[in-house]
Formats: structure tokens, C-alpha cells, sequence
């Protein structure tokens, strides 16, 4: 009995917060700044990432194990490192930290895994490349605690593609397919082997693909596109972080144009963030600039 009264509000938890994000919506829409076709190499950017003269980007679903590297100045410019002990199931996002770089193996389009992977590439590495080479990689292998018995399907809320580093902390956000709204997992740094359960869930009205954290405004930044069309409606949602814990009542949303597969993001100054797109039949593969109000 009493198992059942603590599941019951567990789950009651989760809906309060997912309830309250609702009115803070609004109803205002970014326009690119400027925007950069990207090399064919990069096809498939999910993920963000920068080093020194240098963003980051990964392919996600079965690409190379590589991370490849675009001149700030001229995306041109790439060099691609392979991570050599690596494994690319299905790649999503990329954070950061001072020391480290993290891949997010954490795709499942059809809620087919068992666990999800985390590879931490040490930025040193990546500060001294100067053509092509090869990294190895830290492995950190996570189970969802509240994943039992989902049979394998396309509605369910157990992909994750968005992840950032919050302080000491890793974030892992949830793209449900099944309910529209987004989990959030915390997970620890240094654990190899860990099992999560979600804290939290929030009423994103969308499949969140990125996500990325400025510490010094203390903001959180989520990337997604709503249920409603394949590709095309993207947002944002604007939300700070009060002692390690995401604000919702402080969340607002921006309607993101031009449309494309927006998949990575990444904050690039005061107010200002870039966004990664896929190649899709709504564009070809670039970076764009925005800035917010």
C-alpha cells in the first residue's frame, strides 16, 4: 500500500510541474540573424559545442564515432576527429564544461534500449588538434528507473536528445512523443554505471531535440519543434535555474523562423544563442545567429 501511495505521488509530482508551465507562453518570433551553410560532412548536426577557434558538431542515428570541428570564422575550415573507443548508436547532443566535452548517445526513436551511453572527451585533447585525428573517451552507461515494460513503439517518452551541464551536474531532457511534454533526468559526472529517475516533468507543448545553459545568467535555453507538423514548427523556451532547480514560472516561449530541422543549440553571448539544422527538405544543413529581447 504503501509503495502504491508513493508511486501515486511521484506521478502527482510530475503533473503539478508539468501543469505549471503552461502560462508562460508567449507568443513572440525570432527571426535568424544571420545564417551559414555547412559542410555535407555535417548532414546530420546534433549537437553543439565550442572549444578555443572552434564549434563542435556531431551526426546523429549510426554516423561516424566522430566529433568534427568548424573554423568560427570559416565553417569551411573542419577538421574531424574519431573517438576511437566509441560506439555511435544514436548521437544527440553535446555539453560541456570546463575539462570535458559530453556526447549524448541517448536517441531511441522506437523505445527500443535498455540503456543509453554518455562519452566524455577531455577539451585538452581537442585544444590540440590541428588536422585530422583520434581521442579516446570516458563511458558513462545510464538505465531510466521509471522505463518497465514499454513495448517497442513510436509514441513513448523515453528518447532523450537534449543535454547540458548545470553547474556539476548533468541535464538530460526527454523528447515524448507519447504526452508532448518533457523529463528531466539528473545525472552524475563520474558515476560509470548509473540508474535515473526523472524529477521533474514540464509542459513544453513539443519534442525537445537541444538544449544548452549559460552559468553566468543562470538561464537554461530548449530547442524543439511542436507535435502538430513533421519539421518546421520550432521554439524555444527561455527558463532560469534558481539554486539547481529549473524556474518554470519564470519559462517563456519564442517561435523560431526561418523553419528548418533545428536540432543543437548553443549560447554564444548575452542574449544571443545559435541553432544547427539538419539537411532536410525544409533546408540544407547550416548554423543560425538569433538573438533574444
Amino acid at each position: 500500500m504503501l509503495k502504491i501511495i508513493a508511486t501515486l505521488s511521484f506521478l502527482l509530482l510530475l503533473s503539478s510541474c508539468a501543469l505549471g508551465g503552461a502560462k508562460a507562453t508567449n507568443s513572440m518570433t525570432l527571426v535568424a540573424l544571420e545564417s551559414t551553410h555547412l559542410l555535407s560532412s555535417l548532414h546530420e548536426i546534433s549537437g553543439l559545442a565550442s572549444t578555443n577557434k572552434r564549434y563542435w558538431g556531431v551526426n546523429d542515428s549510426g554516423g561516424e564515432t566522430a566529433l568534427y570541428g568548424f573554423d568560427k570564422q570559416n565553417v569551411n575550415k573542419m577538421v574531424v576527429v574519431t573517438i576511437n573507443n566509441a560506439l555511435n548508436i544514436d548521437w544527440e547532443d553535446l555539453a560541456q564544461d570546463e575539462q570535458f566535452v559530453y556526447i549524448a548517445d541517448s536517441g531511441d526513436n522506437f523505445a527500443l534500449r535498455g540503456t543509453i551511453n554518455i562519452y566524455k572527451i577531455e577539451k585538452q585533447q581537442l585544444n590540440a588538434i590541428t588536422g585530422n585525428g583520434q581521442v579516446t573517451s570516458k563511458r558513462l552507461t545510464i538505465s531510466y528507473s521509471d522505463k518497465h515494460n514499454v513495448l517497442p513503439q513510436r509514441n513513448h517518452n523515453f528518447d532523450s536528445e537534449a543535454l547540458s551541464v548545470v553547474n556539476d551536474e548533468l541535464w538530460l531532457f526527454s523528447k515524448n512523443r507519447g504526452d508532448g511534454n518533457t523529463k528531466l533526468y539528473i545525472i552524475d559526472k563520474e558515476a560509470a554505471t548509473q540508474t535515473v529517475a526523472p524529477i521533474a516533468s514540464f509542459a513544453v507543448n513539443g519534442l525537445i531535440t537541444g538544449a544548452d545553459y549559460d552559468p553566468k545568467t543562470g538561464q537554461l535555453l530548449l530547442l524543439g519543434y511542436s507535435r502538430k507538423a513533421v519539421f518546421g514548427q520550432s521554439f524555444i523556451w527561455r527558463v532560469d535555474v534558481i539554486d539547481q532547480q529549473l524556474n518554470w514560472d519564470s519559462a517563456k516561449r519564442y517561435r523560431i523562423k526561418p523553419f528548418a530541422q533545428w536540432e543543437s543549440i548553443k549560447w554564444v553571448g548575452e542574449d544571443r544563442f545559435i541553432i544547427g539544422a539538419e539537411d532536410s527538405p525544409l533546408s540544407k544543413q547550416k548554423i543560425a545567429q538569433f538573438q533574444l529581447p
